[in-house]
């Protein structure tokens, strides 16, 4: 059995509810006195405005409590837990707030929102082969928030292979989110071409393939806060496959999805590492529901208390990065 403790955070009343969301809202005040900004990272230079400090963070905690609805929808909607969690919003609050690079990063998180609301279309053609406007639309949309950064057209290939994973993929399904991801695009060139301008937004990509690691700029706390997420992610990933017969056979689909695309996200950090800060709301989703699953309905004491370590090291990285570093 759960600990008493792990309960209720799983499963808040209102005066929980209400000190997680006070502890949170400060967490974002500390953010606004102890943290700098990051303009060394391309994606950085995106935005879409550059406001004051202020306005900035608080336009970040705005999208982000709008995301934290919708992952709370969309769990809801598509039983990723098969039971009420309050986790995956704990887990996500926590990851966004401990991760101070995100704070600044207004275009990251807004592709995230969009993101989400492709998820959902995705995830609802489970099992139809003749879903064709979800497919063009939630194409359309990713590939349209690609005109900002062209490196997210590159979650394309993974979609279409998760069409396959939820038995949906067909050649006119294919074909609809071919078209939706073009669409975008032929009207930007096409624009660009009709006003003269020179096309420079892929050579600014080309030029930013520099594989490698980023752990070789870190500070030896981010390196070892990198190592526990990876070794963390490793352990959930065998609590959720030995409990994932106990979940429907849709679940077992949208889970393995959310696997392939968490996994396929490190290697496009890899290539891309100046972008790394440009999927960190993405990659926080994708962990937060994971690591949720196995936190939530795995009832080992060893997951009890992996959870409170995971708690812990979260809590000692915002410190070092809040008071230390």
């Amino acid at each position: 059995m759960k600990s008493p403790t792990i309960q209720r955070i799983i499963h808040p009343g209102m005066p929980l509810a209400a000190l997680l969301v006070v502890l949170y809202l400060g967490s974002w005040v500390l953010n606004f006195y102890h943290l700098r900004d990051f303009h060394d990272f391309s994606a950085a230079e995106i935005r879409l405005f550059e406001p004051s400090k202020l306005k900035l963070i608080l336009s970040v905690f705005l999208i982000t409590a709008l995301n934290l609805l919708m992952i709370v929808f969309l769990n809801n909607k598509y039983f990723i837990i098969r039971v009420r969690s309050f986790l995956p919003i704990f887990l996500y609050a926590f990851f966004i707030t401990a991760w101070e690079e995100s704070h600044f990063l207004i275009s990251s998180h807004l592709f995230l929102t969009v993101f989400l609301i492709c998820l959902m279309l995705f995830l609802g053609m489970y099992k139809n082969r003749k879903a064709v406007l979800p497919a063009f639309w939630g194409s359309l949309l990713i590939s349209l928030i690609s005109i900002f950064n062209p490196v997210y057209l590159f979650l394309m290939p993974v979609v279409w292979i998760g069409f396959a994973q939820l038995k949906s993929f067909s050649t006119r399904v294919f074909l609809a989110s071919f078209m939706g991801m073009l669409v975008p695009w032929i009207f930007y060139l096409s624009y660009q071409l009709y006003a003269g301008n020179e096309i420079l937004i892929f050579n600014t990509l080309f030029e930013e393939f520099q594989p490698g690691f980023l752990l070789t700029d870190l500070s030896l706390h981010k390196r070892i806060y990198i190592g526990f997420l990876f070794l963390i992610f490793i352990i959930s990933l065998v609590g959720i496959y030995t409990n994932l017969l106990n979940d429907s056979a849709q679940t077992r689909k949208n889970i393995n999805f959310f696997v392939l695309i968490l996994v396929f996200l490190i290697p496009l950090i890899v290539i891309f590492p100046r972008h790394t800060l440009a999927f960190l709301p993405l990659v926080a989703f994708f962990l937060s529901m994971l690591l949720a699953h196995p936190f939530t309905l795995n009832n080992s004491r060893f997951f009890t208390l992996l959870f409170f370590v995971f708690c812990a090291v979260n809590a000692a990285y915002m410190y070092f990065n809040y008071f230390i570093f």
